[in-house]
């Protein structure tokens, strides 16, 4: 009777030159299983080779049970994460907002506050209000300001002298330090929370017709610690 030779482990075999871990568990168990169905009977697995294939199995197994392990408890820890954030959202209601955002709400009578911060020294610094398109309809020469805070507050007018309709405008800073090199600004959005929404699971505060998200505030204040600074 002819027999069915498939080398083994002792030989060189189908798995002892494989490597467990880039195949799947249920792939290198089926693959052990059919090299013990089919080994030549008259050279058959050392126990020693046998002992070694299954030890190389038992650490795939530890391997893949700690990868699972390790996926869940990074999404619990998401999770919990997103309820802290989301708990800790509906306590700032009312309170003073500061976010990274270029966008602000003329409402057609008072004035608005355009925010920004400076990320170093800058001798000649522009704040631009600019229309839906991209075009400036209004600048600010601010001149030279120190690394920081800053704020510049615009009636609604354009740079014709032509009050403007209500809506939402952006703005942006334009920096240069002493030798002409760029200097990074950033435009804030300051404003009262008087809202929270929740968008896939993650907190949006609504301030002045705009939204922030949680990631992009910079500090949050009371109205008492607003009027002292």
């Amino acid at each position: 009777m002819e027999t069915t030779n498939v080398t083994s482990a002792s030989n060189g075999g189908m798995i002892g030159g494989l490597n467990a871990a880039k195949m799947g568990r249920d792939e290198f168990l089926k693959l052990l299983v059919t090299q013990l169905q089919h080994q030549d009977p008259l050279s058959p697995m050392e126990s020693q080779d046998f002992a070694a294939q299954l030890a190389q199995f038992s650490q795939l197994e530890q391997l893949t049970g700690m990868s699972e392990m390790m996926e869940e408890s990074m999404n619990v820890d998401l999770m919990l994460t997103q309820a802290i954030n989301n708990t800790m959202a509906t306590a700032f209601m009312g309170k003073t907002v500061t976010a990274v955002g270029d966008k602000v709400t003329f409402n057609g009578s008072d004035p608005v506050e355009l925010n920004f911060k400076l990320m170093g020294q800058a001798e000649d610094v522009t704040v631009k209000v600019v229309d839906s398109s991209g075009n400036s309809i209004k600048e600010f020469k601010m001149g030279a300001l120190t690394g920081g805070t800053h704020r510049v507050d615009w009636d609604g007018f354009n740079k014709h002298g032509e009050k403007l309709n209500s809506g939402n405008y952006k703005f942006e800073v334009v920096a240069k330090d002493a030798k002409n090199a760029p200097v990074s600004g950033v435009a804030l959005i300051k404003g009262v929370i008087n809202g929270v929404r929740y968008e896939n699971g993650n907190a949006v505060f609504l301030v002045n017709d705009s939204e922030i998200q949680f990631n992009k505030v910079m500090d949050i204040m009371t109205t008492e610690e607003v009027s002292d600074s």
